[in-house]
């Protein structure tokens, strides 16, 4: 099996099973240059001039399963990770375009498969350990060989495996296969393949550095450790009572953060995390209640701050299954549905019709010129084409809609029974199948068992290609598959758009080819995007500073107006 093959089959059938909280909204913004040294401005440590004691408090959904980044897996461990831990990159505040952080600069080599990154000197980890390469290739070498032991969930979907696994042709499956620390400053990673998107892989939370002396631990990443990294704040206090205290790192290499303190106060139930808000016991609550939007919003002393979409919700067409490999009969279709009156009678006030199959957010969104907006008669004269080219047509088509609510799909069974109607009234002969999800629904979409299907794509680095070529180069069998059930790309030359995209690391040549990419999405309509959802947050109205963001929040510059 080919390797890139290999990996886009990984990703997609992890990214089912893993869906990252981290999302928010904004503009495209340009990535840096892979290749060749990044300048970087030297930062010097500053003391913000709030006053002694600034502390903000917010109120989490549930309390962190561990503070390992390694290890993390829930959005509460994720999130507070962010704040003690760096990587060898990081992604810039609102934006998904990496910067330096832990790595001043890298490069690549011709071939792109090895990756040199030059390390900030005189940073010290929050234990006294200082970062050197040989610190840095240490905790590559824990996450592929998982010592110590755990799931390293991450990891697996990104590289693609551990060391010591192989796939049935006995390749080895993690696409790293070399880490060499050459000098005390400077790391050497090698790879199977080219991978421009490596840098946005690398500035997750997950890959954040760890010193070695705590990771070996027994203890790391439990109530009764302490950090060790070399972010804005150190961990402080960790309590039975889901209190979670972090007080600011005086040694920080950068820009002392603000506040003081932060402290993470876990309260399960969304009316008593609301009210603790308006009373002034928390200043800000992850994941507010769509039911509250309007109230927290009315409220003067509230502040309600969306962050943008990571997510596309769309309709998809296996183009194994007749007519689905007529154009005509997927325009058909594309025409037939009314978007922004889905997006206005079944989301709460939190999504924004889709144009493309990523959301404005990602760096290398480019909007089509023209839209296949809902136009009912154009819908039926694609339709009358369909039927015209002879393919043939089913007596009933088969619409698999999820029977669950998903992140990006709040009212499923609303909105399916909407695009049936609409379907049908252009003379679509759509049924709704809705059956078991995780048993039958998935198995069977992945499969291509389905006609068409209602699904949404959550990102998870910030990269467009984790959002366009796990779902259209041939990953999987929901678009397209041969004779024998094998996936096939629905567009080989768009796969093979995204293959070039993914192997080249010239920022303006890839942004280029990503504008090919959506313009060929939008002209051979292999799925029709739908919408792109938000999540909201709500604040005292005091509180500024905050950052809405694509990949992640972070509160590093909070302050509290008079």
């Amino acid at each position: 099996m080919p390797l890139s093959l290999k990996l886009k089959r990984l990703i997609s059938s992890a990214s089912c099973a893993i869906l990252f909280f981290l999302t928010a909204c904004g503009g495209a913004t340009p990535i840096p240059t892979a290749t060749g040294s990044v300048p970087v401005t030297p930062i010097t440590p500053t003391v913000p001039t709030s006053a002694p004691g600034n502390i903000f408090t917010l109120g989490l959904t549930g309390a962190p399963g561990t503070l390992d980044p390694a290890q993390a897996l829930d959005e509460s461990a994720l999130l507070i990770t962010r704040h003690l831990y760096e990587g060898l990159v990081a992604y810039a505040p609102g934006t998904t375009r990496v910067i330096p952080a832990l790595a001043e600069t890298w490069d690549t080599s011709e071939d792109g498969r090895t990756w040199t990154f030059h390390l900030r000197s005189n940073v010290r980890f929050s234990d006294g350990t200082p970062l050197t390469a040989r610190a840095a290739a240490e905790n590559f070498e824990r996450w592929l060989n998982r010592t110590p032991p755990g799931e390293y969930a991450f990891w697996r979907l990104m590289f693609g495996g551990f060391a010591g696994e192989a796939d049935e042709d006995g390749s080895p499956l993690s696409l790293l296969t070399g880490i060499t620390a050459t000098n005390t400053s400077t790391l050497l990673l090698t790879f199977q393949q080219a991978d421009a998107s490596l840098l946005n892989t690398l500035a997750m939370p997950s890959f954040a550095l760890v010193s070695p002396q705590a990771f070996e631990s027994d203890t790391f990443g439990t109530p009764a450790a302490s950090s060790a990294g070399t972010g804005s704040f150190n961990l402080q206090e960790w309590t039975p009572e889901g209190i979670i205290r972090l007080i600011r790192n005086p040694d920080y290499w950068g820009t002392l953060a603000q506040p003081d303190e932060l402290i993470f106060k876990v309260i399960p139930d969304e009316a008593q995390r609301l009210l603790a808000l308006q009373a002034g016991e928390i200043e800000g609550l992850a994941h507010l209640n769509p039911k509250d939007y309007a109230a927290a919003g009315a409220d003067p002393k509230l502040r309600v701050a969306f962050d943008p979409a990571l997510n596309t919700l769309y309709l998809g067409f296996n183009q194994a299954h007749k007519p689905w490999g007529n154009l005509d009969c997927r325009l058909a279709v594309a025409y037939a549905l009314n978007k922004a009156r889905y997006v206005q009678d079944f989301f709460p006030g939190d999504a924004e019709v889709a144009l493309t199959m990523q959301p404005p957010a990602i760096w290398g969104y480019a909007a089509t010129s023209g839209e296949h907006a809902y136009d009912p008669e154009q819908a039926q004269q694609h339709w009358q084409a369909c039927a015209e080219s002879r393919v043939e047509i089913p007596p009933k088509i088969r619409f698999y809609v999820p029977p669950i609510e998903r992140s990006y799909l709040p009212n499923p069974a609303g909105l399916g029974a909407a695009i049936q109607a609409d379907l049908v009234a252009v003379g679509i002969p759509a049924e709704v199948t809705s059956p078991d999800w995780r048993n039958i629904w998935l198995p069977d979409v992945h499969a291509g068992h389905a006609d068409l299907f209602l699904l949404g794509w959550t990102g998870v680095n910030g990269d467009p290609d984790n959002f366009l070529c796990p779902l259209f180069c041939g990953a999987e069998g929901a678009f397209n598959s041969d004779q024998n059930g094998l996936p096939l790309p629905p567009d080989p030359d768009l796969a093979t758009l995204l293959e070039s995209a993914r192997s080249t690391f010239d920022a303006t040549q890839r942004e280029a080819l990503y504008a090919q990419a959506h313009a060929r999405i939008f002209e051979t309509v292999p799925a029709v995007p739908l919408a792109h959802r938000k999540t909201a947050w709500a604040y005292q109205a005091k509180i500024q500073g905050n950052i809405p963001s694509p990949i992640e929040d972070v509160f590093f510059n909070l302050t509290a107006a008079p």
